[in-house]
């Protein structure tokens, strides 16, 4: 709080969500100066996900934009075989510039989003990152 700093978190959590709020959830993204997205399988319905998570790259290409860094969360499934979701983690694992965070339990979820957002966090305060701006 002395760097007035406030990593928040947005939740969407059944895929209506996502459908019925996808303008203020874009927008939310394009002012985000970090974005972390969740999956297990696939991009939701119609693709929702998947527009969200290039919303987010893009904006991290744009230098007039506050994104900043990006992650995804990707639970693991090792004995996985169906072809579309096999395909749709590649795509995630193809990205260039992508930090995955692995997990298999909540308790892993939790270690690594700690960490990353420390990190986040502390990079933002190192940068002189100005809230009011960013």
């Amino acid at each position: 709080m002395p760097a007035k700093l406030l990593l928040v978190t947005v939740g969407l959590r059944d895929n209506e969500q996502i459908a019925g709020s996808r303008g203020a959830v874009s927008e939310n993204v394009r002012w985000s100066s970090f974005f972390i997205q969740l999956f297990q399988d696939d991009w939701g319905p119609r693709d929702l996900f998947r527009k969200l998570f290039f919303l987010a790259v893009e904006c991290r290409g744009d230098d007039a934009m506050p994104m900043r860094n990006l992650a995804v969360c990707l639970k693991d499934a090792p004995h996985e075989t169906h072809a579309e979701i096999l395909a749709f983690r590649r795509e995630l694992e193809e990205q260039q510039n992508l930090r995955i965070l692995r997990y298999s339990t909540l308790d892993e979820l939790k270690t690594q989003l700690t960490a990353v957002c420390r990190e986040w966090a502390q990079a933002a305060i190192d940068a002189g990152i100005n809230p009011e701006t960013a």
